[in-house]
């Protein structure tokens, strides 16, 4: 397959929503919900539903539809769009769309249907597209300008049942050596090493220097794509003045039918810098009291 085009997954993957501006004007612009569909589908089975597409530009525009392909890049958090094989289905050809060439008045608001149909002999696995709708305005160009607009779309992630593998690893797992209180984060990194796409869940299990839970907190990933490495976001444990020490947190990611794919465990310290001076000083203010006492008062008893 030829590569058409690589856009990076602060485009697509990190939100799962696509907007890419062609030469664009800031008077031109489309809306679209939803950004995302992610479906399982049987070989042969035929979804339906609607996206709803607004026009958000200063005046009317011509809205062109395609659908495209994408796979993941190997080891990145990127995509790339793809020609279609000869021989071979994908995504593109299972979309089925409107006509293009239609006209939305501004501020306009538009159902559009579509259905995704799986053919009897599609391979069990990731299937990934997105349908675009491109947005220019309305009307013809004179003869040597140039038409511009914006393009907008939704991301298809198609799951297909059969001999696929659910697989990854925590790659990175990090936090601070050193705090001096919450919130504690982390950051992790995840590798996709399956067939499918895979949105990373599970918890990070937070155990004090006597090995008792302090706390847990649970890990939402992004989707991540076959064989791509992905950083998910930030995960915080918000900690209380309480917490002192040396911490240990075990990160775990788990599959769909709950088992552990993955772990890692780092190490930390909680020291609240100023609350420790804060103690060292009132105990030497303490000190310094009890023995000006002992040098300058007296205590007798009468009998």
């Amino acid at each position: 397959m030829t590569l058409k085009k690589t856009f990076s997954s602060v485009l697509l993957l990190t939100a799962l929503s696509v907007s890419f501006p062609v030469a664009a004007l800031a008077s031109t612009g489309l809306s679209i919900q939803p950004v995302k569909i992610d479906e399982t589908v049987n070989p042969g089975q035929t979804l339906t539903g609607q996206i709803l597409l607004q026009n958000v530009s200063d005046g009317p525009v011509d809205v062109a539809v395609k659908v495209e392909d994408f796979t993941p890049n190997a080891g990145a958090d990127s995509i790339q769009f793809v020609d279609r094989a000869p021989g071979v289905t994908s995504v593109r050809d299972w979309v089925t769309l409107p006509p293009s060439g239609f006209t939305m008045r501004m501020g306009e608001q538009k159902e559009i249907p579509y259905t995704i149909t799986a053919p009897i002999n599609a391979e069990p696995g990731g299937h990934y597209g997105v349908m675009l709708f491109k947005a220019t305005p309305a009307g013809t160009t004179t003869e040597g300008s140039l038409k511009v607009g914006t393009q907008v779309g939704m991301t298809v992630l198609i799951s297909i049942p059969g001999n696929h593998l659910e697989k990854g690893n925590i790659i990175d797992f990090t936090a601070p050596g050193f705090v001096q209180h919450g919130p504690v984060p982390f950051s992790m990194t995840f590798q996709n090493t399956g067939t499918v796409h895979f949105e990373p869940k599970g918890s990070i299990v937070i155990t004090n220097m006597l090995g008792q839970k302090a706390a847990e907190v649970p890990i939402t990933g992004d989707v991540v794509l076959p064989t791509s490495i992905k950083k998910l976001n930030t995960f915080y444990w918000n900690s209380n003045i309480f917490n002192i020490g040396r911490f240990s947190a075990v990160a775990s990611v788990k599959d769909g039918d709950g088992n552990v794919l993955t772990s890692k465990e780092v190490h930390f310290w909680i020291i609240p810098v100023w609350y420790v001076i804060a103690f060292i000083v009132g105990l030497f203010l303490i000190y310094l009291l009890l023995r000006f006492i002992r040098k300058h008062v007296r205590i007798s008893v009468v009998k």
